[in-house]
């Protein structure tokens, strides 16, 4: 992630928990009391006013949060983001490549695309809901993994690649949703073949958390991708495919006709 990037974010946060530059908590609600605060120290979940008028509509501004202190809930969260249009999905294809992710770019039809990223003669596995015309064009073996006929995890680990759709893509944060649809499958397919490429529609493409959160059903099982899988942990030493693809191939596409 690239320093302005990070910036960005953090600052997000801050302001959405009601914290200036330091740290310093600011309320936005008149005698809220920030979660973690000595007041709320024993857990009562309870705020405090200089009226009663007051008391009333903090209360009503603020939700119990773990722990037992309280949110703010009407603090001034940023929803919609400013990006829009091809500066939008730009944003996107520079936050994913930061990820080391692959980014295609297509209008229409995907086909062409996604069998020039899967080996000729290779056996895939996709979801039950993907749409069939975008492997029409694909030479090797389909496995369709779907309820009832879940393919095994040793199945599942001799795939060459995994091909979904998405449910949304987040611009600031280069990050894929799948929702667990039909057409973005079961969990277990993306996390354990080696190579996952995933189509994001252009209409998909939101600009900030928020927005892509207000797309989602918030009982569905959700997975966040935000590019290949990586991890640091030992000596600081990148290593590529730990917790789940070493390759992820974007292929985004024009829906807008």
């Amino acid at each position: 992630m690239t320093d302005t990037a990070r910036e960005e974010i953090l600052g997000r946060i801050n302001q959405a928990l009601g914290r200036r530059g330091g740290g310093e908590y600011v309320s936005s609600a008149t005698g809220a009391v920030p979660t973690g605060s000595p007041t709320d120290a024993a857990g009562s979940g309870t705020t405090h006013s200089t009226s009663a008028e007051a008391g009333t509509e903090a209360a009503e501004s603020t939700i119990p949060a773990a722990g037992g202190g309280m949110v703010n809930q009407s603090a001034d969260y940023l929803r919609t983001g400013t990006h829009e249009g091809e500066d939008l999905i730009e944003l996107l294809i520079d936050r994913l490549e930061d990820y080391k992710a692959n980014v295609h770019r297509v209008s229409g039809d995907p086909a062409t695309t996604i069998a020039g990223l899967l080996e000729p003669g290779a056996t895939i596995v996709v979801p039950r809901g993907l749409d069939d015309s975008w492997l029409q064009e694909f030479s090797g073996e389909v496995s369709v993994d779907a309820p009832g006929q879940e393919l095994s995890i040793p199945e599942l680990d001799a795939q060459a690649a995994v091909v979904t759709a998405s449910a949304v893509a987040i611009a600031q944060t280069g990050t894929i949703v799948l929702d667990g649809s039909p057409e973005c499958g079961r969990r277990a397919i993306t996390l354990v073949p080696d190579h996952h490429v995933c189509v994001v529609r252009v209409s998909d493409i939101v600009d900030i958390v928020p927005e892509g959160i207000a797309r989602l059903t918030r009982t569905a099982a959700l997975t966040f991708i935000s590019g290949p899988s990586a991890t640091s942990d030992i000596e600081l030493k990148r290593v590529e495919g730990v917790h789940g693809p070493r390759t992820l191939d974007v292929v985004i596409v024009d829906d807008a006709s």
